[in-house]
């Protein structure tokens, strides 16, 4: 009769341990497709690429710019910041191609140009500071710069 009642406890904790792998193993599939099926969240930089009209979706190019630091003030003015390196295809130059900034430059210091633009209800103000402060303005467009944009809704 002891020999029967142990039996039966040592059955009743391996069928209880096995149901809890098989719910493990459930909840890890379940899991496993819910995050085949959920989308990754988007980048904290896009709201303001898009409300800038610098989103990737919104340019003809097959390339793009990342920002180094995006922010949307109280009035909803964005505010991006991106970093060109003047080397390979990391120029002003091929910025404003990417983003097809047509207009003619302002010069508004020694090494600063402010392009002003429009797209869509925005209004857009680039400014490119260049780094390297002695070079001419055709080796500019070759050279690092920090170009911060400036979107305004309209």
């Amino acid at each position: 009769m002891e020999r029967l009642r142990r039996g039966s406890w040592q059955r009743r904790a391996l069928f209880g341990f096995l149901a809890l792998c098989v719910l493990w193993i459930v909840g890890v599939a379940v899991w496993f497709v819910v995050a085949l099926v959920t989308p990754p969240p988007p980048e904290p930089w896009e709201d303001e690429e898009r409300a800038a009209g610098l989103h990737h979706e919104q340019v003809d190019a097959a390339r793009f710019y990342v920002p180094e630091f995006s922010r949307t003030e109280k009035n909803g003015t964005v505010v991006l910041r991106y970093k060109v390196r003047g080397q390979d295809d990391s120029t002003v130059a091929d910025f404003l191609w990417t983003y097809d900034i047509t207009v003619k430059p302002e010069k508004s210091g020694p090494n600063e140009e402010t392009y002003r633009d429009r797209f869509g209800e925005a209004r857009r103000t680039f400014t490119v500071v260049y780094e390297d402060a002695g070079a001419e303005i055709d080796d500019k467009w070759e050279s690092s710069a920090r170009i911060t944009v400036r979107a305004v809704q309209d």
